[in-house]
């Protein structure tokens, strides 16, 4: 569980790292914080369920908060070294690769094991997705007015 969300958090980096306009980087930011919310809650409640010793549970956290600040960095020095012709081919991979992971862990990882189990608030849960999807909807919609600023221009 915990190589899987530092990988996503490092990917979900990069994408911060190369974002290329204010709009895209406030998108992104806002996107990627919800996510690593739930994400943190959900990898805390599996290591104290799994029984780990507090040592283990601190170093654990510890790698998956530092994961997406080492991927701005890695995303960063990607904009900032690579030549303008490979630049576009190498940040389009690496956006794809943070949102296959971005969905993966959160459909596979966080929302499959919660609908899997047999309990009566399974609607419940169905209420609470659908309500965070209009949340985060409703504010992107807010944030689209936002002007766009080509930072590999700059």
């Amino acid at each position: 569980a915990v190589v899987s969300t530092q990988s996503t958090g490092i990917l979900e980096g990069v994408a911060i790292g190369v974002a290329g306009s204010i709009q895209e980087l406030v998108t992104l930011f806002i996107s990627i914080i919800v996510h690593e919310v739930c994400l943190a809650f959900t990898l805390g409640l599996k290591l104290f369920a799994e029984g780990h010793t507090p040592k283990q549970f601190v170093l654990s956290l510890t790698c998956f908060v530092l994961s997406c600040p080492l991927g701005i960095v890695a995303g960063a020095l990607v904009m900032r070294y690579l030549s303008a012709s490979t630049l576009s081919n190498t940040v389009f991979v690496l956006k794809a690769l943070a949102t296959g992971t971005f969905v993966q862990v959160t459909f596979f990882e966080i929302l499959g094991p919660e609908f899997a189990t047999r309990y009566a608030n399974q609607l419940h849960k169905m209420a609470a997705v659908i309500l965070g999807f209009i949340i985060i909807s409703f504010t992107m919609y807010l944030l689209h007015d936002i002007p766009t600023v080509d930072f590999c221009k700059l």
